[in-house]
């Protein structure tokens, strides 16, 4: 069988994006710190978790998170329309740590709009066609 480029950058990435979220899952369940998710003071390391729910990593990555009591938001197919519709509204009211699994354009679109709120990406990781990142 022959293995194309794709078929190799796919599999690497789910590799990838598997190995990030069980070592998330370990750090959660040990409470220590590690990327791309890091406590950064005594609260709870995130106050919301995005997802992209086209991608199983993405929508497994989220519900690890959810087993822990934390706020999952799917971007259900606009960045945009997730932001001004419910986002802006939790970071107003200040929830100001925020982790993401999304798509490229997706942390594009959010990070845009974060600036506002004076949110910076301060973590960044490249998972293929994904990328886990952390807004504060």
């Amino acid at each position: 069988m022959k293995l194309s480029k794709r078929d190799f950058v796919k599999g690497a990435a789910a590799a990838v994006a598997g190995s990030s979220l069980l070592s998330a899952r370990r750090t959660l369940a040990s409470g220590t710190a590690a990327a791309p998710i890091a406590k950064l003071d005594r609260r709870p390391a995130v106050d919301i978790v995005v997802y992209n729910d086209w991608f199983a990593q993405a929508r497994a990555f989220a519900a690890g998170f959810s087993e822990q009591g934390t706020r999952t938001l799917p971007v259900a197919g606009d960045a945009g329309t997730l932001w001004y519709g419910t986002l802006r509204g939790l970071i107003t009211h200040g929830h100001r740590r925020i982790a993401g699994l999304t798509t490229h354009t997706d942390l594009l679109i959010l990070e845009t709009l974060a600036r506002d709120q004076g949110l910076r990406v301060s973590q960044r990781e490249i998972a293929g066609r994904l990328v886990s990142w952390v807004l504060i």
